[in-house]
């Protein structure tokens, strides 16, 4: 196969929105002969089985979930893309053992989460959502269930040292804190004011989780770590909901009441994360790393690397 051959067999698109993106669909259309899109997300993981053997490649989202299961009805899958940073949705052990290779996106959506991740941080500090609520009873300031903070000199930590991290860091640095962080390799960022974990809770008024969701980081932040932080501070998790300790949540929010907390996720409502937080919680769909300019930039590099990795 030439640079200019069309690839063997099916590329399909798990994303029905990616069309709209004319870099990241005429690439596909110039290296593949053959380019099938899901008609819905929903049926998107149907779909794809039922091309079976054909495809050769797959760009997919974090809402599709790529099991052992699925690999079995797809023998002939060589890359599959995937239009994120995480890889939680993957089965990346079948993967590998298939020898399907897997490209992610990490970095490229950091100016993204890290905008969010600021934008939640002032929306606790300034009181937005019940502000919001009390305009609209009627009540005014006196519907206020504390007065708003400013930013200026208060402690900043970081939990994790990557892409996200290090772009929320000048932004924080802007509003007048001097942010340090939490990384397991302080010795690969010497750049970089690090403080043991603990010690970084206990010293932190505002803190913000920006830790991929591994089997080390699953329930990390927990009753332990929580109870640690000054009054009034500020929690913000734009990583996965996981990185907290679900099941322990609702006991830290009740025994520390003056904790403000905000999350980016799916299905906070529906699996009680929403609940256990309460009503002066920030929360939003897992929309941090998906703005208008990084998801476009997202697809078209999962196109790219995928293509690469069948040209060899």
């Amino acid at each position: 196969m030439t640079s200019s051959d069309p690839i063997p067999g099916t590329v399909f698109v798990a994303l029905p929105d990616l069309p709209d993106n004319p870099r990241a669909f005429d690439l596909l259309r110039a290296n593949f002969s053959n380019v099938r899109v899901a008609g819905t997300r929903e049926r998107a993981l149907t779909e794809l089985s039922a091309i079976g053997p054909d495809v050769s490649a797959a760009i997919v989202g974090v809402k599709e979930h790529i099991t052992a299961g699925v690999l079995d009805s797809l023998p002939g899958l060589r890359a599959l893309g995937s239009v994120g940073t995480g890889s939680n949705h993957l089965d990346l052990s079948a993967l590998r053992d298939r020898g399907v290779e897997v490209i992610t996106t990490p970095g490229v959506n950091a100016v993204s989460v890290a905008e969010h991740a600021m934008m939640m941080i002032l929306a606790l500090a300034k009181q937005t959502v019940a502000g919001h609520a009390a305009a609209l009873s009627g009540e005014d300031r006196a519907g206020m269930p504390a007065p708003a903070v400013e930013l200026r000199g208060r402690r900043a930590g970081v939990l994790g040292a990557g892409a996200t991290a290090r772009a929320l860091l000048p932004l924080l640095r802007a509003f007048g804190t001097d942010p340090e962080v939490w990384t397991r390799t302080p010795d690969n960022h010497p750049d970089l004011a690090t403080r043991p974990l603990e010690d970084l809770f206990r010293h932190s008024e505002i803190l913000s989780i920006h830790l991929p969701l591994t089997s080390e980081t699953k329930g990390l932040v927990g009753t332990d770590l929580l109870s640690l932080l000054p009054e009034g501070a500020m929690v913000v998790n734009t990583a996965r909901k996981e990185i907290f300790d679900l099941a322990r949540l609702p006991s830290v929010v009740r025994d520390r009441p003056d904790l403000r907390f905000a999350v980016d996720d799916f299905d906070l409502a529906a699996d009680g994360t929403a609940a256990a937080l309460g009503g002066h919680a920030l929360l939003s769909p897992h929309i941090a790393g998906v703005t208008v300019e990084s998801l476009a930039a997202m697809q078209e590099s999962a196109v790219r690397g995928t293509i690469a990795a069948l040209r060899g």
